[in-house]
């Protein structure tokens, strides 16, 4: 392998094991500029490297009380959050509603963000006096909930590498491409008016979002998790995936990859605690099968 150290010197370093752990995008950008495993075509629907792209798909409320309800935000942790599970995975019966997948909601406590976790009721100017007035007659006073969707692969969702676009090495970017379909929108919409129930129930003096509409694209000025799946999934068949189920390579055997790239869907959960159920299992194989004797694990 070759890297660039930080003097700009191009370095070659020898190894008999490589793991990739960059971040998702990052682990299917290193495969596609190595020439490891053949690329996805969405045309032909060959190849395995970019396939199977997959997001999150959110929902969110913002619910606005008087100020004798005070909810605190500022205090709590992720783990103390509230959350309903009734509609997550396969836990309902949604073939009638026209979808497949599910999402949990929540209440998360976790702290904000500046500015983007400062919701303001609507008609509010975005910036200001007026604006900061609002933030704090509201900040304390405001419940968001969450509808944390599974999203599904599709073949016109992947990343390849970019024809145009290129870094500071000369190295073609790494490219997304990337827009809701029907049964994101479908799924949106159930899981948004089945939320909105709880927020009326809670009687708030205001409650503002709205659930994906009909032909919605997907924006990127608007924040939907970073948690990316896919792109270098694990499987069965090295025809349709990029490694085996030791999250090992099928065409170079000492190349591992850990990360939410190799998950063929996106779930309605975080994928952090699976990743690293999934990097202990790969670890556990490198150590007491791979190193006693380096080849591929599964015989494709």
């Amino acid at each position: 392998m070759t890297y660039v150290d930080a003097q700009g010197r191009q370095v070659e370093q020898p190894a008999d094991l490589v793991i990739l752990s960059a971040f998702q995008f990052h682990n299917v950008h290193l495969m596609l500029l190595s020439g490891i495993g053949k690329p996805y075509n969405p045309i032909t629907n060959e190849g395995v490297v970019g396939r199977n792209f997959a997001y999150q798909n959110i929902s969110t409320i913002k619910a606005f009380f008087g100020k004798d309800v005070h909810t605190n935000n500022f205090i709590g942790a992720g783990g103390a959050g509230v959350g309903v599970d009734d509609f997550n995975a396969d836990n309902f019966d949604h073939g009638k509603y026209g979808f497949v997948g599910g999402s949990p909601f929540w209440v998360n406590q976790a702290g904000v963000k500046p500015i983007s976790g400062l919701p303001v009721p609507q008609g509010t100017p975005g910036w200001g006096s007026k604006w900061k007035a609002a933030v704090a007659d509201h900040y304390t006073h405001h419940v968001s909930m969450d509808a944390h969707g599974a999203h599904q692969s599709y073949r016109n969702n992947y990343l390849d590498l970019d024809p145009n676009y290129k870094d500071a090495y000369g190295q073609p970017l790494l490219r997304m491409t990337f827009d809701w379909q029907d049964n994101d929108i479908k799924m949106s919409q159930f899981m948004h008016h089945r939320m909105h129930k709880i927020a009326v129930a809670m009687n708030p003096k205001e409650i503002i979002g709205a659930p994906k509409t009909q032909g919605a694209h997907f924006d990127t000025t608007v924040y939907q998790t970073t948690h990316m799946n896919g792109g270098a999934i694990m499987g069965e068949d090295p025809q349709t995936s990029a490694l085996n189920r030791y999250l090992q390579s099928w065409d170079v055997p000492n190349v591992f990859v850990p990360g939410a790239s190799a998950f063929p869907q996106g779930l309605g959960y975080n994928p952090t605690g699976m990743v690293a159920a999934l990097t202990y299992w790969s670890a556990q194989a490198i150590r007491e099968q791979y190193l006693k004797n380096p080849g591929p694990l599964v015989q494709a």
